[in-house]
């Protein structure tokens, strides 16, 4: 049984249909618009025997039709998207590290002065630089460098600071994990971190400059913390 509330909304309803109806062939009405308000077309209902064609609707000009200011807040809160779509970036950057020359690792990422030879023997690498002995040295320049082999992340890792990885900006590619599984881990379904501070750094300094992405970095421990990048260090405690 209808409420009492939807038996007075029928009625109104066909109140208003029965005072809308014209004829067939008249010509249909808009309703009439307040003062101020939207232009919004409104085809006159009407009604059509059996086997005739309904009239063209009336359909306002488009410069009738209502804009939005372009400051309004629909509009300036609303982020401006780059042309292409996320997805598509990522993909392509993706494909791009994939169809990059591999590095041959000769290795599991052993930190030994022989693997590092090794490696640098199997990917055409002047090894002159891998002078040094596991632990802290010192360059020629008087810099301290961590390691055999004396490049930027060795020197970063003597420097105190920590690798990090700006998970925001990374697209899970897998790549750095490609270099050395022994510093860096890519979980199903989530973003790459280090899994350790320590490790080749021939093959940390080859994820870093493979990143599609540039999202590896040496940073101060202040600013880890401040950026909130990964570290690794909570699953080294």
């Amino acid at each position: 049984m209808l409420s009492r509330f939807r038996q007075g909304l029928r009625e109104t309803v066909k109140s208003a249909l029965s005072e809308r109806r014209v004829g067939a062939n008249d010509p249909p009405r808009v309703v009439p618009r307040p003062a101020g308000a939207p232009i919004v077309p409104v085809p006159a209902l009407v009604v059509v025997a059996a086997g005739q064609a309904l009239p063209t609707p009336v359909v306002a000009p488009p410069d009738e039709l209502p804009t939005l200011p372009m400051d309004a807040p629909a509009y300036s809160e609303r982020p401006t998207l780059p042309p292409s779509a996320p997805g598509s970036l990522a993909a392509a950057a993706v494909a791009a590290a994939r169809g990059a020359a591999k590095i041959v690792h000769a290795d599991t990422g052993s930190t030994e002065l022989g693997h590092y030879l090794a490696r640098a023997k199997a990917n055409g690498r002047d090894a002159s630089a891998i002078t040094g002995a596991v632990g802290l040295n010192r360059a020629d320049d008087g810099a301290p460098y961590w390691g055999p082999l004396d490049n930027e992340s060795s020197r970063a890792k003597a420097a105190g600071k920590l690798l990090a990885i700006d998970q925001w900006e990374c697209i899970s590619c897998g790549t750095c994990v490609e270099q050395t599984e022994q510093v860096f881990v890519l979980p199903a379904d989530a973003k790459a971190s280090p899994i350790a501070q320590d490790g080749p750094m021939d093959l940390i300094q080859d994820a870093i400059e493979a990143c599609p992405v540039t999202c590896i970095h040496w940073v101060e421990k202040g600013e880890a913390a401040e950026r909130g990048l990964a570290t690794g260090t909570a699953l080294l405690t």
